[in-house]
C-alpha cells in the first residue's frame, strides 16, 4: 500500500510498517501521531483505542506510558506466558526470533511489547525450554 510516509505493508501483528523512504522500518500509527501530536517520550507508546492497529485515525490515537499501556492490555488477556498476551499475538517464538535476528536486545523487544522489563519475554520462553541464544 502506498502511504504519504512511504509504501507501506501490514505486518503479521496487524501494524502497518513504513518500507521505502525515510520512513523506512518505522510504524504508520507512530508516525501520524507525531505529525499530529509532536514526539513521543521516551518511555511511552501510541495505542489504538478501538484496538484496530489499521485503524490509524488520529482520534484513534492515545499516547500512553508503556507500563499504562500494558496495564491496559494485562486487564484484557492472559500473561503472555500462557500465550493469550501480546507476544503470542504477534507471532510469539517466530516474532522473537525475528526480533532478535534484526539486533534487538530482549529488552528492547520487550520494551515494544509494552513491558516495563525483560521477565516476561525471559518467562515466555522458559516455559517452552528456550533461551534468548537459542533463538
Amino acid at each position: 500500500m502506498i502511504t504519504e510516509f512511504g509504501n507501506a505493508y501490514q505486518r503479521t501483528d496487524g501494524y502497518i510498517q513504513i518500507t521505502s523512504g525515510p520512513n523506512k522500518g518505522k510504524l504508520l500509527h507512530r508516525l501520524i501521531y507525531e505529525e499530529c501530536f509532536g514526539s513521543i517520550p521516551k518511555g511511552f507508546c501510541i495505542h489504538h483505542k478501538d484496538g484496530d492497529k489499521t485503524n490509524n485515525n488520529p482520534t484513534n490515537l492515545m499516547l500512553l506510558s508503556k507500563s499504562n499501556h500494558h496495564s491496559l492490555h494485562t486487564r484484557k488477556e492472559k500473561h503472555p506466558r500462557w500465550d493469550d498476551g501480546p507476544i503470542g499475538e504477534l507471532g510469539g517464538i517466530n516474532f522473537l526470533s525475528a526480533e532478535k535476528n534484526k539486533g534487538l536486545t530482549m529488552q528492547e523487544v520487550a520494551d515494544e511489547c509494552g513491558y516495563s522489563n525483560v521477565s516476561t519475554v525471559f518467562h515466555y520462553l522458559d516455559k517452552r525450554g528456550l533461551k534468548w541464544n537459542q533463538l
